[in-house]
């Protein structure tokens, strides 16, 4: 199936706050703008509960190539995302968004974050204590390659980044943005397994950090450039209670697979979990298993 729309979204799921939309599933589609004429969002879901995307590819929007308000237990599974630099945003993820997954997926070349947990579009509810917009969100197994900021996130509880290959990043690896009033600010965030790596003066800074309460646990992760571990001093450093990370490995990435040869930087990244001495390199966008090649 072929969605092409120049519309406020080519695809749309809505339910109701009091009755929401149940199990519903969107699989191989591909959606793309006509000539001249970009999509706003690409699948828009607001009260949706059991919502599954699979295999789905977008290309060329401009607010979001998804957009969740108000959705439960989403699994978004072998997503492919290829923007360009006026892309705002890959995954967006609004307010009363819980249990999110976001799994083995491709984004690529994007202006703004790959995935942003917890931007709310409405006023936070009125509660004795702060609600999170976003509760309950894994992101693994990912690639992110020439994205500004990968992951941005801002009033979200219960995050984990986990065993992802990030390339190229531009602005920063990671942000914490500052919520809206009386939304809470971002509790329980925690990356491991990852494995990052840009280009000699390609990157701004490792973090933006906007939630002074705030903060990222960060579990044993690979970062590489040619200039590690000198380029901490500019790039910014560590929280005191991280764990040791890895700053002096170079993972020689074999191209378009991204499979590290260094064996000490196997244990990171996407394919942290693939038998690393598989004889040849599959591109996680080109397999049946993974995301297909979103070409040049």
């Amino acid at each position: 199936l072929m969605v092409i729309s120049g519309g406020s979204g080519a695809v749309r799921i809505r339910g109701a706050t009091d009755a929401p939309s149940r199990n519903v599933e969107l699989r191989s589609i591909l959606i793309t703008p006509t000539p001249g004429v970009l999509v706003p969002v690409g699948v828009d879901a607001e009260d949706v509960h059991d919502l599954r995307l699979l295999d789905l590819r977008v290309t060329r929007w401009q607010r979001a190539a998804i957009e969740l308000r108000n959705t439960s237990n989403v699994r978004v599974a072998r997503l492919t995302l290829q923007g360009d630099r006026q892309a705002s945003t890959g995954v967006r993820m609004n307010e009363g968004v819980r249990n999110t997954r976001i799994e083995k997926s491709a984004l690529l070349i994007i202006g703004g974050s790959g995935v942003a947990a917890g931007l709310p579009s409405s006023p936070a509810p009125e509660a004795s204590t702060p609600t999170p917009a976003v509760d309950g969100l894994v992101i693994d197994g990912c690639i992110f390659e020439r994205i500004a900021i990968p992951v941005t996130i801002g009033s979200a509880k219960d995050v984990r980044i986990e065993r992802c290959t990030i390339v190229d990043p531009s602005a920063a690896v990671f942000e914490l943005r500052r919520p809206a009033a009386r939304w809470a600010t971002a509790t329980d965030v925690r990356a491991s397994g990852n494995l990052v790596t840009w280009k000699v003066n390609g990157l701004a800074r490792l973090f933006i950090d906007d939630q002074p309460d705030a903060s990222i646990d960060f579990g044993p992760n690979l970062w590489w450039a040619a200039t590690m571990p000198t380029a901490l001093q500019w790039l910014g450093g560590f929280p005191d209670d991280a764990s040791p990370q890895v700053l002096e490995v170079d993972p020689r990435l074999v191209p378009r697979s991204y499979r590290p040869l260094e064996a000490e930087a196997v244990g990171f990244g996407h394919l942290a979990e693939a038998d690393a001495s598989a004889s040849k390199d599959v591109d996680p966008r080109d397999s049946t298993e993974d995301p297909p090649n979103p070409g040049p």
